[in-house]
C-alpha cells in the first residue's frame, strides 16, 4: 500500500514537473511572440508616419503649382472681361488678349482657348500643332457638354506634339459678368516640374513616388516607367477604395503601381484637399521589415535558449526528484539511509540554478531558503530565517503581497506573477514569481520562487527608446534636407539667370568684333571702286571736250573706250566683292543676333559664316582648309552654328597659334546617318595641357585672366551643342600636337518652346 502511494506521488510531481515547465515555455512563447506583433506594428506605425511627411511635403509642392496656373488662368479671365467693360467680347476681342500674354514660366507653358462652338487657338504655338494635340485634351468635350461647370478640371498627362514635353492640361469654363458662356480656358503644366521633385524623393527614400488624379489617370511615376505617364488605372480596385477612404491612410498591395515583378509594397496617399488628386509614397514590404525580421530572429533565438535551459533545468529536477524517491525508499529501510535522503534534498534546494524558498502558509515564514535567493536579497541565513516575508519587508507594493496570498489561497499557485521586490539595501528588482502550495505531514506549505528579470526590462525599455530616438532622428533630418532642397533651387535659378546674361554679351560682343572686322574688309574694295570711277569720269570728261572741239581722233577714241572697259571690269570686280561680303555679313549677322530657326544648307551657311572670319587670319600666316559634303539639309538654327565656328576659330587664333608666326586650321564636316552630321574642327597649335583638358568648357575658365579673356567662349560652345541642338562635343588635344575638337549634330535639332 504505501509503494503505491509511493508510485503516484512520484506520478504526481512528474505531472506537476511537466505542466510548469510547460506552463513556463508557454508563457516565454506567448510573451516573444507578442513582442515581435508589437515591433512589427511599430515598424509599420514609422514608415507611415515616414511616408505621411513625403506625401505632405509632394501634396504642398503640386498645389503650389497647381494654384499658380489656377491664379495665372483668373489673371487671363480678367484681362478678358476688362476688355468686355469697353466692348462686346468676341472671339477677335478673346484671341487678341490670348496673343498679347506670354508664357507664365517654364513651367506653365502656352495658353489654349476653345469657344462655344469647339474652334480653338493658343497665344504662342502654331493652331495645326494644337489641334494635333487635340485627341489627348479629353477635357474639352466635357467642358462643352457641362458648361455649368464652375470648377477647374485637371486633364490627363500627355506628351505635346510640338515639343515632345509631357504636360498635364489644367481648364475651367469662362463666363462673362453678365453670365454668358464664353467658352474653355486651359494652359499646360510641365510634368518635369513635378518629375524633378518626385524623382528626388525616391531616389533619397529607394522608394515608388507616384502623383495621379482621382479618376486613376497616372501623371507622374517614379522611378520612371514612360508608357505609366498618362495611364488610366481607373479599372483599379485600388483606386476605387481610394475614392472611397479617408483624406490619409496607409495600404499593402504587390501589383499596384509596379511594372513587371509583382512584389508586396506598402503606399502611404494622400488627397489633396484643393484638387482631385492623390499622391502615394510606397516602399517594399521586405525592405521595410527586414529590421524586424532580424530583431524577431534574435528574440527567437533568445527565447529558445531560455526554454532549452528550462527544459535542463526540469530534466535536472526530475532526475533529483527520482533521487529524491529513492532516498525515501531507502528511509523505509533505515534511518541511515533517511538522513542521506534529507543531505541529498537540502543538497538539490540549496545548489538549484532557481531562487528558492520554502515558506510556511499560515504566516509565510520561511522555513528554508537556498543561496540563490539569499544572494539576490542580500540577507544571511539566520536574518531569514523564521522571518515572514513581511518582516523582511519585500514587498514595494504592499497590494502585491495580498494579490500573491489571494491567488494561493483561491488557485493554490501562482504562475509569473510580476511585481517589484525590495532587496536588504533598499534595492529594487523586478521579479516574476511562481508558487507552489502543497501539503507535507499535515502542513500546508508553499514553494516560493521570485526570478529576477530586471536586466530582461531593462532592454526592452532600452529598445523602445532606441527606436523613439530613430524616429525623431529620421524626421529631423527630413526637415533638414527639404530646407537645403528648396536652397539650392533658388541658387540654381539665380545663378542660371547670371549665366545666360553674360551669354548675351560674349554674344553681342562677337558680333561686334564681326561689324569691325567686315568694315576694315570692305574699305578696300569699295576705295578701288571709287578710284576706278573717278577714272572713268574723267575720262568721259576728256572725251566729251575733243568732241565739242572737234579734234577726236579714231585712236584716241579706242583707247579711252578700252581704258573704260578695263576700268568698268575691275569697277564690277570690286563691287561683286564688296555686295558677297555684305549679303554674307547681313545672313550671318542677322542669325547671330537672333534664335531663328530655319532650313539651309549646310556648306553654303559655313562659307558664309567663313567669309565674315575672313579678317580673323586673312593677312596672317594662318591658313584654313575646308572639306565639307555637299548636299547636306538641316532644320536648324543658323545663329548658334556661326556662334560656334567663330568661337572655335577665335580659341585656335588666341590661344593655339599664340606667339607662332604660322598655323594650320582644317574645317570638315559630313552626314554620319540619317539624323546627325559630324563636324571637326582642329589646328596644329600648342594644345591643351592634361591638368587643363577637363576644365576647357567649365565656365569662366581661362588662361589669360585678365588680358582680356572672359573664360566664356568654349563653355558657350558647349552649352550651344548639348542644349540648343541636342547634340554633344569632344575634345582631343596633346601639348605642341595641336587640339581637334569634334561636334556631333542632329540634322533637325528640337525647336525651342515659345
Amino acid at each position: 500500500m504505501a509503494m503505491k502511494q509511493n508510485k503516484f506521488s512520484l506520478k504526481t510531481i512528474g505531472l506537476l514537473l511537466t505542466l510548469f515547465t510547460g506552463l513556463i515555455i508557454a508563457a516565454i512563447i506567448l510573451q516573444s511572440w507578442w513582442a515581435i506583433i508589437q515591433d512589427r506594428k511599430l515598424t509599420i506605425d514609422s514608415e507611415y508616419q515616414h511616408g505621411l511627411v513625403a506625401v505632405r511635403l509632394l501634396e504642398e509642392h503640386a498645389t503650389q503649382t497647381l494654384h499658380d496656373a489656377e491664379r495665372n488662368l483668373d489673371t487671363v479671365v480678367n484681362a478678358i472681361l476688362s476688355e468686355g467693360k469697353q466692348k462686346p467680347i468676341t472671339d477677335t476681342v478673346i484671341r487678341q488678349v490670348l496673343t498679347k500674354a506670354q508664357p507664365f514660366n517654364r513651367v506653365l507653358k502656352a495658353l489654349q482657348f476653345v469657344n462655344p462652338e469647339g474652334k480653338a487657338w493658343v497665344s504662342s504655338i502654331d493652331y495645326p500643332a494644337y489641334q494635333t494635340d487635340a485627341d489627348d485634351r479629353t477635357y474639352i468635350p466635357y467642358l462643352l457638354q457641362h458648361r455649368d461647370d464652375k470648377k477647374v478640371l485637371l486633364g490627363r498627362a500627355f506628351q505635346r506634339f510640338y515639343d515632345g514635353e509631357l504636360v498635364v492640361p489644367i481648364a475651367r469654363n469662362v463666363y462673362s459678368e453678365d453670365g454668358h458662356y464664353l467658352g474653355i480656358i486651359s494652359t499646360d503644366v510641365s510634368v518635369s516640374y513635378f518629375s524633378n521633385v518626385y524623382q528626388r524623393v525616391a531616389q533619397d527614400s529607394k522608394a515608388i513616388v507616384a502623383l495621379f488624379t482621382n479618376a486613376g489617370v497616372i501623371i507622374v511615376r517614379f522611378p520612371s516607367i514612360p508608357n505609366q505617364v498618362g495611364q488610366d488605372l481607373s479599372h483599379s480596385i485600388i483606386i476605387q477604395r481610394l475614392n472611397k477612404s479617408t483624406e490619409e491612410g496607409m495600404f499593402e498591395d504587390q501589383n499596384f503601381l509596379n511594372d513587371q515583378e509583382a512584389k508586396p509594397n506598402l503606399y502611404t496617399y494622400r488627397k489633396f484637399k484643393n484638387y482631385p488628386v492623390i499622391s502615394v509614397f510606397a516602399r517594399d514590404t521586405d525592405t521595410i521589415l527586414s529590421p524586424w525580421q532580424e530583431r524577431s530572429q534574435n528574440r527567437v533565438f533568445f527565447s529558445s535558449i531560455i526554454i532549452f535551459f528550462l527544459v535542463l533545468l526540469s530534466l535536472f529536477l526530475w532526475r533529483q526528484f527520482l533521487r529524491l524517491h529513492r532516498s525515501e525508499q531507502s528511509l523505509l529501510a533505515s534511518e541511515a539511509h533517511l538522513r542521506s535522503s534529507e543531505s541529498k534534498f537540502a543538497d538539490l534546494f540549496e545548489n538549484s540554478p532557481l531562487p528558492l524558498a520554502l515558506l510556511r502558509f499560515e504566516d509565510q515564514s520561511i522555513l528554508a531558503i537556498n543561496g540563490y535567493l539569499l544572494r539576490q536579497w542580500g540577507y544571511s541565513v539566520e536574518q531569514a530565517m523564521s522571518k515572514s516575508l513581511d518582516d523582511l519587508n519585500i514587498w514595494t507594493n504592499p497590494a502585491d503581497a495580498a494579490q500573491h496570498s489571494k491567488l494561493l489561497q483561491e488557485q493554490g499557485v501562482v504562475k509569473q506573477f510580476e511585481v517589484s521586490l525590495c532587496g536588504n539595501q533598499g534595492q529594487s528588482h523586478i521579479c516574476q514569481i511562481s508558487s507552489k502550495r502543497f501539503v507535507s505531514n499535515a502542513e500546508q506549505l508553499i514553494i516560493f520562487s521570485p526570478l529576477d528579470i530586471s536586466h530582461l526590462r531593462n532592454v526592452e525599455s532600452q529598445l523602445r527608446t532606441l527606436n523613439t530616438q530613430l524616429e525623431e532622428k529620421v524626421s529631423e533630418r527630413t526637415h533638414s534636407l527639404a530646407t537645403a532642397n528648396r536652397e539650392l533651387e533658388q541658387a540654381l535659378i539665380s545663378m542660371k539667370v547670371m549665366q545666360n546674361e553674360m551669354f548675351r554679351s560674349e554674344k553681342m560682343a562677337a558680333l561686334g568684333y564681326l561689324v569691325a572686322g567686315i568694315s576694315h574688309e570692305l574699305n578696300t574694295p569699295i576705295g578701288n571702286s571709287l578710284m576706278v570711277a573717278s577714272t572713268i569720269h574723267d575720262y568721259t570728261q576728256t572725251l566729251a571736250e575733243e568732241i565739242n572741239n572737234g579734234q577726236l581722233r579714231k585712236t584716241r577714241l579706242l583707247q579711252i573706250v578700252e581704258d573704260s572697259k578695263k576700268g568698268a571690269d575691275i569697277l564690277l570686280r570690286n563691287l561683286q566683292r564688296a555686295a558677297q561680303l555684305i549679303f554674307s555679313f547681313k545672313q550671318v549677322a542677322v542669325d547671330q543676333s537672333s534664335d531663328q530657326y530655319r532650313g539651309f544648307d549646310l556648306k553654303s551657311n559655313i562659307e558664309e559664316v567663313l567669309i565674315t572670319l575672313e579678317p580673323i587670319y586673312k593677312r596672317t600666316n594662318y591658313q584654313l582648309t575646308l572639306d565639307i559634303e555637299e548636299g547636306i539639309q538641316m532644320e536648324s538654327y543658323p545663329g548658334a552654328l556661326a556662334q560656334i565656328l567663330t568661337n572655335s576659330i577665335n580659341n585656335a587664333v588666341s590661344h593655339g597659334f599664340e606667339n607662332r608666326e604660322s598655323g594650320q586650321m582644317h574645317l570638315y564636316a559630313r552626314a554620319l546617318n540619317e539624323k546627325d552630321i559630324e563636324i571637326v574642327f582642329k589646328d596644329d597649335g600648342a594644345g591643351i595641357p592634361p591638368e587643363h583638358i577637363t576644365r576647357v568648357f567649365d565656365p569662366f575658365f581661362t588662361t589669360k585672366l585678365g588680358q582680356g579673356g572672359s573664360g566664356l567662349g568654349l563653355h558657350i560652345v558647349y552649352n550651344l551643342v548639348t542644349e540648343v541642338f541636342g547634340g554633344s562635343v569632344s575634345i582631343e588635344s596633346e601639348v605642341n600636337h595641336g587640339t581637334r575638337f569634334r561636334f556631333i549634330l542632329p540634322k533637325k535639332a528640337p525647336a525651342k518652346s515659345k
